[in-house]
């Protein structure tokens, strides 16, 4: 650097000291980088004062005003990848009622206050389907209108228990020897034709969803709209 040079830079500084008294460390840094990044004016006014104030105090604004601008689209930016990611982890089924599974809810077998006969009391009390998880049975008793019909359909079946999903509901009728071929629950069988007397029995499937379906054992009580659906039923998981 020659000494024109130098003397030059400092006469610039001092200029822009004199009419800038208010700058703050921040500023005087900045007006730093551009004496050192910018080339100095060949110009034989360049040390005017004012000529130097004003085109300084210029590059200094347009720096600024360039600094705070990518400041700003920054932060937009950060903002708006976050929006997005908190959009694309919603649950997209935020705001709608989920039906209940069937797997999880538990079918209605008994009316409150239900007088169970003592046949199925005593045929229920520690007994077992046998399958992969050995269930309980438990008593059923459920108001029904037969209106003649006997024992219900597939339809009239799904509404009794109160199944949650009635329109996709899997459920297939078997006859009880079907159902039961080696006799096991010899004693379920012959507690539930002791309470119909001589009434139709069946054994309803009812899928729970996956490997677990519930078994059915049931007869009707009386006839018409005092009729009963009387039984047992047993949860089995048949993986």
């Amino acid at each position: 650097m020659t000494p024109t040079s130098l003397c030059k830079r400092i006469a610039i500084c001092r200029s822009i000291q004199r009419y800038n008294t208010t700058s703050t460390p921040t500023t005087l840094a900045l007006y730093r980088t551009i004496l050192e990044k910018r080339p100095l004016l060949s110009h034989p006014t360049a040390t005017d004062p004012a000529t130097l104030r004003s085109r300084y105090s210029s590059r200094f604004t347009d720096n600024l005003r360039s600094f705070a601008t990518t400041r700003i689209l920054r932060m937009a930016s950060d903002e708006d990848y976050m929006a997005f990611l908190d959009k694309a982890n919603r649950d997209p089924s935020e705001g709608y009622t989920k039906p209940q599974s069937s797997s999880k809810q538990e079918f209605k077998a008994t009316d409150d206050g239900a007088q169970i006969p003592a046949a199925i009391q005593e045929a229920t009390k520690d007994a077992f389907y046998v399958s992969d998880a050995d269930e309980p049975f438990v008593p059923v008793y459920l108001a029904w209108d037969e209106d003649g019909k006997g024992l219900p359909d597939e339809e009239e079946f799904v509404s009794l228990i109160q199944h949650p999903d009635p329109s996709n509901a899997q459920i297939e009728i078997q006859d009880p020897a079907d159902w039961d071929p080696q006799g096991q629950y010899k004693s379920i069988l012959d507690a539930v034709q002791k309470v119909g007397k001589g009434n139709d029995v069946r054994v309803y499937r009812v899928s729970k969803g996956g490997a677990k379906a519930e078994y059915w054992v049931v007869t009707t009580e009386g006839k018409g709209a005092n009729a009963k659906l009387v039984g047992a039923k047993a949860l089995a998981v048949e993986s």
